[in-house]
């Protein structure tokens, strides 16, 4: 008897990472990027999806929001040079840009300092920032990450809304937002 509960013990532990609410498992998604190509990330497989394509051939905005229960939102916009003589997006053009948009929220924010933060997705670097909005109204949310990331020669641009609670998400999204690579057209 000592040694059957041993063994599921063992197995316990061996399958929590599976079934941990927090290890969810990811599906790869393929978002059509019109003359571009595909954008392709690993999503959480319990968040569904929306794209907004607006007229013409520009860049489309990806929503991500929960199947269930509580609220929350991940916009995506993967944005490719207007014109070839187009310089691309540099490291220290990334994070100026996610700077003067920090800069920007300041205002509007419980902190009076946002730092940025630097970090590396498949296909390139990036920088974001969190704020707190002091007084959300009922239909709002409390906290904001946003920011910039490099995914080949594209420049993606995202924003994840959450409220208490919803720090494993924010986590969740930031690393599907490291995920995204730039399928390039055939």
């Amino acid at each position: 008897m000592k040694m059957r509960a041993l063994q599921a013990v063992l197995v316990l532990a061996v399958l929590w990472p599976t079934v941990s609410p927090h290890a969810g498992s990811t599906v790869e998604k393929r978002y059509r990027l019109p003359e571009h190509g595909y954008l392709q990330m690993s999503v959480p497989a319990t968040w569904d999806d929306d794209v907004r394509q607006p007229p013409g051939a520009l860049p489309p905005t990806i929503t991500l929001r929960p199947r269930q229960g509580k609220q929350f939102a991940v916009l995506v916009t993967p944005i490719w040079r207007a014109r070839a003589d187009v310089p691309p997006q540099t490291r220290d053009s990334l994070r100026q840009s996610v700077q003067q948009a920090a800069d920007r929220a300041r205002g509007q924010a419980v902190e009076k300092t946002i730092k940025l933060v630097e970090f590396s997705g498949a296909a390139g670097s990036g920088f974001y920032f969190s704020a707190t909005d002091p007084a959300p109204k009922p239909d709002e949310f409390e906290f904001m990450t946003q920011g910039m990331v490099k995914v080949s020669e594209l420049v993606m641009t995202f924003t994840i809304l959450t409220n208490r609670g919803q720090t494993q998400v924010a986590q969740d999204a930031l690393a599907a937002i490291a995920s995204a690579v730039h399928v390039e057209p055939r």
